[in-house]
C-alpha cells in the first residue's frame, strides 16, 4: 500500500516538473521570437477561419475572402446566438432599392471571451414584404455593391472610456473583437459610417433608419456617405423568458472564461502572446478561445503540426521558431 503510494507521489512529481520545465520553455520561446514573426504565425493559424490580427490595435478583424461569406444571413442566427455564449445588440435596418430588399445591421456585444461590434450588408433577389422580412435567408452583396465601412467601437466602464477598435474598409460584414475583455452590451457604443457606391442606395437607407425612430439631426451626410452613432437599438425585440435565462447565462459563462484566459495567459498582456502561448502549451484552450470546436479544416491541422514539431525540435537544434 505504501509502495503504490510513494510510487503514485514520485510520478506526481516527475509530472509536475515536467510540465513547470515545458511551461518554462514556452514562455522563453514566445519571448524570444520577434514581433512580426509572431503576428505572421497567429494570422497563418487563424486565417482558415475569417479572421486577421490587427497588432497595433490589438484587435482580431475579419477578412475580405472570409467563409462566412458562403452562407448570407437570417434572424435566426441572432435568435440562436445566446445558446452560443454571444450576448449582442443588434439593429436590422431593412429598405428596397433596386427592385430588391436589402438588409443592413449592426451588432455590438459579448461573443465568448471577445468584446466587438460588427457590420453588414445583405440583400435579396427580390422585394419581400415586411411581415416575412425576419425569415428571409439574405446574400451577401457582389463586390461592385461593396460600400466602405467604418467602425469606431468605445467602451464605457465606470464612466471611462476605452477604445475598442477603430477600422475602414471596404467589406460586405466587417467585424473587430479585443480577445480578453469582458463587456456588457449596454456598455459599449459605436460610431458607424457607410460609404455606398450612390448616392440612391444611401437615400434609401437614411429613408429606412428614420422608420426605425433615428433622428435627422443625429446623422451625419455628405454626398455618399453617412454616419452615425448606435447606442441604444431603435427596434426592441422582446425577449422570452428562456431568451432573457439564455443571455444571462451566457453571461456569466463569458466572464468566467474571460478570467479564466487571462489567469492562464498571466504571463503575457498581449493577444498575440497570449494566443501563441496556449497555442503551444494548451492547444484545446487555444481552439476554445477562437470558439472552435473539433476542428475539421485540413489546411488548420497542417499548420499547426508543423509549426508544434518546429517549435518543440528546434530546442535540441538551438534556433528559433
Amino acid at each position: 500500500m505504501y509502495l503504490f503510494f510513494s510510487i503514485f507521489l514520485f510520478i506526481t512529481f516527475l509530472c509536475l516538473l515536467w510540465n513547470h520545465k515545458r511551461k518554462k520553455y514556452i514562455i522563453q520561446k514566445v519571448c524570444s521570437m520577434p514581433q512580426p514573426e509572431k503576428c505572421q504565425l497567429l494570422n497563418e493559424l487563424i486565417q482558415p477561419f475569417g479572421y486577421h490580427y490587427l497588432p497595433y490595435q490589438d484587435i482580431f478583424f475579419s477578412t475580405f475572402d472570409a467563409w462566412q461569406r458562403e452562407f448570407g444571413y437570417t434572424r435566426s442566427f441572432d435568435c440562436l446566438a445566446p445558446y452560443f455564449n454571444m450576448v449582442f445588440d443588434s439593429e436590422p435596418v431593412y429598405f428596397d432599392y433596386d427592385n430588391r430588399t436589402w438588409l443592413i445591421e449592426f451588432w455590438k456585444g459579448q461573443y465568448g471571451i471577445n468584446s466587438g461590434a460588427e457590420i453588414g450588408i445583405y440583400c435579396a433577389d427580390h422585394i419581400i414584404p415586411p411581415e416575412k422580412r425576419s425569415k428571409e435567408l439574405f446574400h451577401t452583396v457582389t463586390d461592385e455593391e461593396i460600400p466602405i465601412f467604418s467602425m469606431n467601437l468605445t467602451r464605457y466602464q465606470n464612466q471611462t472610456p476605452q477604445t475598442i477598435a477603430a477600422i475602414t474598409m471596404p467589406h460586405w460584414w466587417l467585424a473587430a473583437f479585443r480577445m480578453g475583455c469582458f463587456s456588457h452590451p449596454s456598455s459599449l457604443f459605436a460610431d458607424f459610417c457607410i460609404c455606398f457606391p450612390n448616392c440612391n442606395i444611401m437615400t434609401a437607407f437614411v429613408h429606412a433608419l428614420l422608420k426605425l425612430g433615428y433622428n435627422r439631426q443625429s446623422l451625419q451626410i455628405c454626398g455618399s456617405r453617412v454616419c452615425f452613432s448606435y447606442g441604444t437599438a431603435a427596434t426592441f425585440t422582446p425577449c422570452g423568458f428562456f431568451a432573457k435565462l439564455a443571455r444571462c447565462l451566457a453571461q456569466w459563462k463569458n466572464r468566467i472564461f474571460c478570467k479564466l484566459y487571462l489567469y492562464m495567459t498571466r504571463p503575457f498582456s498581449c493577444t498575440v502572446d497570449r494566443l501563441l502561448y496556449l497555442y503551444f502549451y494548451l492547444p484545446f484552450l487555444f481552439r476554445r478561445c477562437l470558439r472552435l470546436r473539433r476542428c475539421r479544416c485540413k489546411k488548420y491541422k497542417k499548420i499547426c503540426k508543423a509549426h508544434r514539431k518546429k517549435c518543440f525540435r528546434c530546442k535540441k537544434k538551438g534556433t528559433n521558431l
